[in-house]
């Protein structure tokens, strides 16, 4: 008589036990410390000496927002936002004069993208995930020189396509907070009106806390 009705007794807790193997959160939202390292982006200025433009290795840091829906278990839609800032000096030589003076350039790279998030769910406390992004990247620099042969200071502006490709992992701290570790590489097609079009690739990463 019990052994007929343990499987009865037990189907409660059974059924709970695989909801909650497949239970999910439907909304996940992240904010953290990001770095990002371009190579060779050129910024176009008007000619100041030989300072016809110049080509920079950009070390940006900054801090990264995303927000993800997550339809399934395993596969969520992510929209990202990110703003790296880095400022320089250098010496501006002027040959004509044998002078030199100092000359500052501080870039700053935004990105604006969206795309799917693919996680490897598991009865871990570390989910691993992967992404693709596509959007926009906007990046403006400023140079700027004061000293005794000029006093100038010009922006410059750029903006196009970008995607991204990133894959990390979240280490669950409790039930609602999560710590998230991402590497990235991304691709931005950018210019302006005094730069031809060029195509920039950049390594970051990222880290901070999500919130499920």
């Amino acid at each position: 008589m019990f052994t007929s009705l343990l499987p009865v007794l037990c189907a409660p807790f059974t059924t709970a036990q695989d909801t909650n193997a497949r239970s999910y959160p439907r909304l996940e939202m992240f904010v953290g410390f990001a770095a990002v390292e371009t190579n060779d982006h050129s910024f176009q200025f008007a000619d100041v000496g030989p300072v016809g433009h110049l080509d920079f290795d950009e070390k940006g840091k900054g801090f990264e927002a995303a927000v993800v829906g997550n339809v399934t278990r395993y596969l969520g839609i992510m929209g990202n936002f990110a703003a790296h800032f880095s400022s320089n000096e250098f010496t501006v030589p002027f040959p004509s004069s044998s002078t030199t003076q100092l000359g500052t350039i501080n870039p700053r790279l935004f990105d604006l993208m969206a795309g799917p998030e693919l996680k490897v769910r598991n009865r871990t406390r570390v989910t691993p995930f992967v992404h693709a992004l596509f959007g926009i990247a906007h990046s403006t620099a400023t140079f700027q020189t004061t000293g005794p042969v000029i006093n100038f200071s010009r922006t410059d502006a750029e903006t196009g396509f970008a995607m991204a490709f990133g894959l990390g992992g979240d280490v669950r701290i409790s039930r609602r907070f999560s710590f998230r570790g991402l590497l990235s590489y991304q691709r931005a097609f950018v210019g302006a009106n005094d730069l031809p079009r060029q195509e920039v690739g950049a390594l970051g990463w990222s880290s901070g806390v999500i919130l499920h």
